[in-house]
């Protein structure tokens, strides 16, 4: 017997999956550890990942011997990482011997990865960096239990710079993003930046700092009457200190871009700063956001050219900026191709972009929406949401592009007063229950497939998702931080195919901001470490919104999980039907997982979702000429991923 294993990193943390060589559960096995061996600044480290729950209410972690907190699943993450780190990981089976007691079974031990640099880059011009984002966890609210902020809400602490917990949740988004800054300054450069809502003290001084080598091009914010200018009291002074341009427009649009185009000292563009975050503190530190940094002049000249079209335009929407953004350039980066569009267009030629590649997706589609906008009939595909033309690709109704086998997982956090419209009446069945804008209590709803209705979650469990009381080993989270929990606005393709694809930016990824605001959506097409990046990240907020729908769902339920199994039958549910396919999808076996997804044999216990396998860059290891592996689901055996 031997274990395959594969190694992503994203440089927040590190992912771990494997998985049997021969598919086979492993006699007497009560779970996996992992060894890690870390080496920061020339010392090394040998630690283990371990679970966070034993088999019994009554077991406590031994810190001598913390293996004896197996993981009973085929995938676990490492937090404990750092960017810079050198890491490499050896899964090895728990066991009970002949005496009952548990034991490292080496002998069975995968061979140990190669060592991985830990970096959030992902290829050498273009880096995808993440917020923590999703306030109701568990690391929260341990934190938050310090005596330290004590009586503090956390709206408040995430204002303060400095403060150790809104780091953390901030990431690695909000230190890249003050790199640029100040790497900006340093070479006495310019910038030129267009954003939605901006209230944040930390971004606030950086783009002071550059005095009047920055260029703010300031839109309107969110949603408050009169004006419906969140950003009035920033904007009247920041015109003191740095040069601001006003693009405040009307209903029913919005000036919603987030972008900072980065100059040399001549004022040459070199790098351009996209994606979903709001430079607030929520967008920074509360909801789940992403920041993609392509480090290329000629995309980043056309992000400019596009600054220069909004700012021309002033508070209204001449013919000439629709005319203009209704084309597209494509970009040769990195061995891959970069297409940035910007809106509004005259006929949603983004939208038409885009379709193409998902029509074309043979694997699978992961996604994070925020507000797509209504389902709309199937007499105007053109005005179809992009969530519309992945749900499509499962209905077979005289459907060119329908394939039951492609993996569809993703999440829709839509409900939003004077942004959505009602629904459309009068569809068919099963779009109605699809559609994330049909009235309901339920702000969240959870894709896995194009036919089945989603999971919707209600205030009780969302926003943001929560375990609202203490359960077994698992502590009451913070419920309120955050009206909007997940921003992100993201597509993957085909993420471990030939031509993996990503789709970001301030776009809604739906026809109300393809035809009516100011927004930006980079596609970038055949780059593999980007698309694990991104895919990687939507899965473990996936897995986050499952595990906690569950607990809350089922925490009076005498079935309810509450720790590990004692035997070896756990293994039974993974290495079967759509959980082995899963697993087999992450290990970019596409061919083996469709196989077993269509075979009709489904195994799935009550608490499992897909869990996140990490990204960039990925290491492999085989024994026995047997190939690598990947990830599977999230099991009813941990919360999140070492996330606890």
């Amino acid at each position: 017997m031997s274990i395959d294993v594969k190694i992503y990193d994203n440089g927040d943390h590190t992912c771990i999956v494997w998985l049997p060589s021969d598919g086979k559960p492993i006699s007497g096995c009560r779970g996996f550890t992992i060894q890690s061996k870390r080496t920061r600044t020339g010392k090394q480290v040998t630690n283990y990942c371990h679970g966070f729950v034993g088999f019994s209410p009554t077991d406590t972690l031994d810190p001598n011997n913390p293996w004896k907190f197996p993981v009973q699943r085929y995938l676990w993450w490492d937090y404990s990482i750092q960017q810079g780190d050198v890491v490499q990981y050896t899964v090895i089976p728990v066991v009970r011997d002949r005496n009952n007691n548990l034991s490292l079974a080496t002998a069975l031990a995968s061979p140990t990865t190669p060592a991985m640099t830990i970096t959030g880059q992902s290829t050498a011009h273009i880096g995808a960096y993440f917020n923590k984002g999703i306030v109701a966890s568990q690391w929260v609210s341990r934190a938050l239990a310090n005596s330290a902020y004590k009586g503090q809400k956390i709206s408040a602490i995430v204002q303060k710079p400095g403060d150790a917990l809104r780091n953390a949740l901030s990431g690695l988004l909000r230190p890249q993003i003050l790199k640029l800054l100040q790497d900006t300054k340093a070479a006495n450069g310019k910038i030129f930046a267009a954003l939605y809502e901006l209230n944040d003290p930390e971004l606030i001084a950086g783009l002071v700092a550059l005095g009047q080598n920055c260029n703010l091009l300031l839109g309107n914010g969110a949603f408050k009457p009169p004006d419906n200018d969140e950003n009035k009291a920033i904007r009247a002074q920041l015109k003191t200190q740095i040069r601001v341009y006003d693009r405040i427009v009307g209903s029913p649009h919005f000036a919603h871009n987030k972008f900072v185009v980065f100059c040399d000292s001549n004022g040459k563009p070199q790098k351009v700063l996209t994606g979903s975050t709001n430079w607030t503190c929520s967008g920074l530190c509360t909801q789940a956001n992403n920041g993609l940094i392509i480090d290329d002049a000629g995309v980043a000249q056309d992000y400019l050219d596009a600054w220069n079209r909004y700012h021309a335009a002033g508070n209204v929407y001449p013919p000439t900026l629709t005319a203009a953004n209704s084309s597209s350039t494509t970009y040769q980066v990195d061995s891959c191709k970069i297409t940035a569009w910007f809106a509004p267009t005259q006929q949603a030629q983004d939208l038409d972009y885009a379709r193409k590649l998902i029509n074309a997706a043979t694997q699978g589609i992961l996604f994070l929406f925020f507000n797509p906008g209504t389902f709309q009939p199937d007499s105007t595909p053109e005005k179809w949401t992009l969530l519309q033309n992945i749900l499509n690709r499962h209905h077979d109704d005289n459907n060119a592009y329908y394939n039951p086998s492609l993996y569809i997982k993703g999440i829709v956090n839509q409900e939003i007063p004077n942004l959505t419209e009602p629904p459309i009446q009068g569809k068919k069945p099963p779009t109605a229950s699809m559609d994330p804008t049909v009235p309901t209590p339920a702000p969240v709803a959870l894709y896995t497939s194009g036919i089945k209705p989603p999971q919707r979650l209600s205030h009780d469990v969302l926003v943001p998702a929560n375990i609202k009381n203490k359960f077994a080993s698992w502590e009451q989270e913070l419920l309120g931080a955050s009206m909007v929990n997940i921003h992100s606005k993201v597509i993957v393709l085909d993420p471990f195919g030939d031509n993996p694809v990503v789709m970001t930016g301030s776009h809604n990824l739906g026809y109300k901001a393809s035809s009516e605001n100011d927004d930006n959506l980079a596609i970038v097409e055949g780059n593999a470490p980007l698309a694990a990046a991104y895919a990687i990240n939507i899965i473990a907020i996936f897995q986050t919104y499952r595990w906690n729908s569950y607990v809350s769902t089922n925490k009076n339920s005498p079935s309810m999980w509450h720790g590990l199994v004692d035997n070896d039958q756990w293994q039974a549910s993974y290495l079967q039907g759509d959980s082995l396919a899963e697993i087999r999808f992450w290990l970019g076996d596409v061919s083996a997982a469709a196989a077993a997804s269509s075979s009709g044999t489904t195994t799935t216990a009550a608490a499992t979702a897909p869990a996140p396998p990490s990204r960039s860059k990925a290491h492999t290891v085989s024994v026995r000429g047997h190939r690598s592996a990947s990830p599977a689901k999230a099991s009813k055996s941990a919360v999140a991923g070492g996330k606890k």
